[in-house]
């Protein structure tokens, strides 16, 4: 075993040793909370309305992935793009690094091509960037539009009106920066490029990743089709959220989130666990949730605060539940479907059917 992947092994087990203790550490604070609530009846009715929520959201984030493939005029199929998908899906959710079913899925789709690597590669950068713009934008829209409907709930919350705008923000600053790249006149498109090109060894990929953002911008409604996708998406993720915190509800429903909350807490949290390097984001992922969950529930009494916490952390457990079980369905899927995903030397693998 070389150097790099030695390092490439400790690396991840560090991740792995991280995760558990962190996960270890949030279980350990919340026990007693966790374990009255999980003695409860769960309501299988709502599961399995989060876990249908769950589905709709790895679903349409492989056809929004296809898409943006086809947008660039590259030879895939809406089959490919789950197979590849699928993949994805399992290594994010079980291995360390919380981007690295992007890698995968980036790895075979350059596979499939043979002058376009880089513009293969970087329709997953930009699926990655819609999703995260996407997330923004929703945090921003749909709650605020709560907000400005009068909603108690976040009226009552200047954390949350704090969040909605600095989400408005950054989903406004990225609007405006895909808009401004439109506005560059062709000659100096094509300087820039040019200059890129000039960088040793890596210059190619860059001109031909700078090119693509730029037949991006003049696909919007390739574009503007993924973002309408993002929306639904990200309805349905906090929707899966929304369902999975009342699957063991708490005796005093009133620590339990309303779906106004749901949509700015739920963006954020999901963002917060996908910047975290760690499997599937775990331990942080549910520390961030009951910690927001704590948040939109800070003005009660401190025990009834930390009872909202443990609501929050039983909700993106039994969310993590759903995730594990898809991950497993998705490797199973893997393993048949290995043998059908392009080859290093098959020109036309992208469109093996």
């Amino acid at each position: 075993m070389s150097k790099s992947s030695s390092a490439a092994v400790v690396k991840g087990v560090l991740q792995y040793a991280v995760a558990v203790a962190l996960l270890a550490v949030v279980l350990a604070m919340n026990w007693t909370r966790l374990t009255e609530l999980f003695s409860r009846t769960p309501d299988l009715g709502i599961f399995a309305l989060a876990f249908l929520a769950a589905v709709g959201v790895f679903s349409l984030q492989y056809v929004r992935w296809y898409v943006l493939v086809r947008a660039l005029d590259l030879p895939f199929t809406l089959r490919n793009a789950f197979r590849m998908g699928m993949v994805g899906t399992f290594y994010n959710t079980f291995l360390p690094g919380s981007v690295g079913g992007d890698i995968v899925k980036a790895v075979f789709i350059a596979r499939g091509q043979t002058d376009r690597k880089a513009a293969a590669v970087a329709t997953v950068v930009a699926d990655r960037l819609i999703g995260l713009f996407g997330l923004l934008f929703f945090a921003a829209a749909v709650g605020g539009g709560f907000w400005l409907a009068g909603n108690e709930q976040l009226a009552a919350h200047t954390e949350l009106k704090d969040i909605i705008l600095v989400c408005a923000g950054l989903a406004g600053t990225g609007a405006l920066l895909y808009l401004a790249l439109g506005l560059l006149p062709v000659r100096r498109q094509l300087r820039f490029e040019e200059r890129l090109k000039r960088i040793p060894k890596v210059g190619g990929a860059l001109a031909e990743l700078w090119e693509t953002a730029i037949r991006y911008r003049r696909r919007p409604t390739a574009v503007m089709t993924a973002v309408a996708m993002s929306a639904v998406i990200h309805t349905l993720m906090v929707l899966a959220f929304h369902f999975a915190v009342r699957v063991f509800p708490p005796t005093d429903l009133a620590l339990l989130g309303s779906l106004a909350e749901h949509c700015v807490i739920a963006p954020i949290g999901f963002i917060a666990q996908a910047l975290i390097p760690l499997p599937g984001g775990l331990g942080a992922g549910e520390a961030v949730f009951g910690g927001l969950y704590q948040l939109i529930r800070h003005s009660l009494p401190v025990e009834m605060v930390k009872e909202a916490g443990a609501v929050g952390l039983a909700g993106r457990l039994t969310l993590r539940v759903i995730e594990w079980t898809l991950g497993v369905v998705c490797y199973i899927a893997y393993l048949r479907m290995r043998t059908e995903l392009p080859k290093p030397d098959d020109a036309e693998g992208a469109e093996a059917e």
